[in-house]
């Protein structure tokens, strides 16, 4: 999965975990009585934290990528901050300190409840495999994408409040930020302006995002569209 444009959940994590090591630098600093400002000090630790470094670079590439394994990965690289930093409250217990741990812990536990939920958002995921393509579903939800005078056709195979995916049957989309898109289901026409954010690695899957439309006496928009589908009972997981 390719993600086209990353949320400020993403950058956020990222400098958090930046921030995660320099917590791990402060607190040695601090408990060791040394200026933390000093350069020597900072480049010493590059050398003693290594182990830190390691992990910590290695959570901020796979959620930048969005990797599947990503939050386990960020799980494993600030349960080793905190486990250095109780090590040395151990050794040389400080109030300071355990404060600004129990902080740490707060924030990280908030970030990883807001990451895992991200990764469950529709445009994020699929629903489909390789394996899959091109059998079948056992019920389409047809939808077509304009992009100025052009349409594409294709159906929705996940979706949820804030966007859905979609596999286009044939053509690839031009390179746009944003399209519209067009569902016409039991009668009704739902339309919904829309931001391609993902797109799968064998191209024909994109993931849009959505924001609001205002209600139309028309036409419905994309939360009409979801509160309906929910009533009938149609959900993503018994498209298959």
């Amino acid at each position: 999965m390719k993600v086209k444009k990353k949320d400020i959940l993403i950058w956020n994590i990222i400098l958090f975990l930046g921030f995660s090591y320099l917590f791990l630098y402060f607190q040695y600093a601090y408990q060791n009585h040394l200026s933390p400002f000093s350069l020597t000090l900072f480049k010493k630790s590059l050398e003693l934290f290594w182990y830190a470094i390691i992990p910590i670079f290695c959570a901020q590439v796979v959620v930048f990528f969005h990797h599947k394994k990503s939050i386990n990965i960020l799980l494993l690289s600030l349960a080793l901050v905190v486990y250095k930093v109780s090590e040395g409250l151990f050794l040389d217990f400080n109030k300071v300190i355990l404060l600004a741990l129990f902080c740490f812990l707060v924030i990280a536990y908030f970030f990883y409840q807001l990451y895992d939920e991200y990764l469950q958002l529709a445009y994020l995921n699929a629903n489909y495999r390789k394996e899959d393509l091109f059998s079948p579903l056992l019920f389409e939800i047809e939808c077509e994408l304009i992009i100025g005078e052009e349409r594409f056709s294709g159906f929705l195979t996940n979706w949820d409040s804030e966007g859905c995916f979609l596999y286009l049957k044939s053509e690839q989309l031009p390179k746009v930020k944003k399209l519209r898109m067009e569902i016409s289901f039991r009668g009704r026409k739902f339309i919904q302006d829309g931001e391609v954010v993902a797109q799968s690695t064998e191209l024909h899957g994109i993931g849009l995002k959505f924001g609001e439309n205002p209600k139309n006496l028309e036409v419905f928009n994309w939360a009409e569209f979801v509160e309906l589908v929910h009533e009938l009972g149609f959900k993503p997981e018994r498209l298959k």
